[in-house]
């Protein structure tokens, strides 16, 4: 499991390790305030982010003055922003209409506390879980990781690894569902769905998340990107034609997924990148069923979100990939990431015969079984 961070990291730039105070009550207003010590004269700024944008917009900012800071302003929903301390930050926080007190800890800016916002209450409760989650994934790669320097790896201790984080993975999953459910209609909830989970929910699921947002809610960018992701979902649902890409293969030449798919075969679309270690893993089975269904019509076309080509045909000469590939080389910014709603790899979408979409997301054992339903 290769989670796309860098989306992730869009919401969750810093995960706090402090718990915040529940001190909210109705203003007119937003207030962002707090202290800063020996730091008159600092200029602190105040830019939110968008699902629109790669990068923070400047909204406000402020001067200290006799070691205190206070920004005021109106927002039409909650936005979700990062602060700027001088040279120190980012610190996320959602800014809502409301008064939110600052405590900057500039030894670790993630310890630093933030009160006064109910969705950041929201956002500090889901990184606190989402670094148990990390814990878990770090404990298996460093014994991973020990085992392949110790030369003791072997096949089965990869199938091993990729069966444990494909196991987090699904509890991830269960828990920002789990979440997204108990917290309908918060702009949190939306991040959530936008940058990590849309990606594993069925059509009507998603529909029935970006519905439950008020009307003020619905004008955040991150509500309009959640509805034009279910519509992307019915567009990608299986009995769906497939969508085409068009990319580069290794000796850059343009080739395009409608080069290969509906042509009478059955044709798996293979998202991966020779970064992603459980990608790499599963390489050999894939190659193994490659040869065991290329001469029964069965296809597959790599989907590379690689960002420096040599290491992608190093990857591909490594693994011995037969089959054709493609890329962008646009890392996560992929244009097949983008179509597809690709936000962890290795990912698959299997096409029937006529380019239909007959399955996605399928581990390797589960495509043997289906083309084996299937061809024989």
């Amino acid at each position: 499991m290769c989670i796309n961070f860098l989306n992730m990291n869009r919401f969750v730039l810093i995960l706090f390790a402090a718990a915040l105070l529940h001190a909210c009550s109705p203003h007119a207003g937003y207030v962002v305030r707090g202290e800063l010590a020996d730091a008159d004269g600092w200029t602190v700024v105040l830019a939110k982010l968008t699902a629109d944008t790669d990068f923070p917009v400047v909204i406000d900012s402020c001067v200290v003055k006799k070691g205190k800071f206070q920004m005021k302003g109106t927002v039409d929903f909650p936005e979700y922003c990062v602060l700027y301390f001088g040279d120190f930050g980012p610190l996320p926080l959602i800014v809502e209409n409301t008064v939110i007190d600052i405590v900057v800890d500039f030894d670790n800016i993630h310890d630093s506390e933030v009160s006064g916002s109910k969705e950041t209450d929201l956002f500090v409760e889901f990184s606190i879980k989402n670094v148990e989650f990390e814990e878990k994934v770090r404990t298996i790669q460093e014994e991973y990781m020990s085992s392949v320097l110790s030369g003791e790896t072997d096949a089965d201790k990869e199938t091993e690894y990729v069966s444990q984080m494909e196991e987090i993975q699904q509890q991830v999953v269960a828990y920002m569902k789990q979440f997204a459910a108990e917290h309908p209609n918060n702009i949190f909830t939306a991040l959530i769905l936008d940058n990590m989970l849309a990606h594993y929910l069925e059509p009507d699921e998603l529909e029935a998340f970006a519905n439950g947002f008020d009307a003020v809610n619905s004008q955040s960018s991150w509500v309009q990107s959640i509805k034009e992701k279910a519509a992307s979902a019915k567009r990608l649902a299986t009995g769906q034609p497939f969508v085409d890409l068009k990319m580069s293969d290794p000796a850059d030449n343009e080739i395009a997924l409608s080069d290969y798919a509906n042509k009478d075969k059955y044709l798996l679309i293979d998202f991966w990148a020779s970064w992603c270690r459980p990608c790499r893993i599963g390489n050999p089975r894939k190659v193994e069923l490659y040869r065991k269904y290329k001469d029964k019509g069965f296809e597959i076309v790599g989907v590379s979100f690689d960002r420096d080509k040599s290491e992608w045909l190093a990857a591909i000469e490594a693994d011995a990939l037969e089959w054709q590939q493609m890329s962008d080389l646009r890392f996560w910014q992929s244009e097949g990431a983008k179509q597809y709603m690709v936000t962890s790899i290795p990912y698959t979408v299997l096409l029937d015969k006529d380019g239909t979409i007959l399955a996605k997301g399928l581990q390797i054992d589960d495509l043997d079984k289906k083309l084996a339903e299937l061809i024989e």
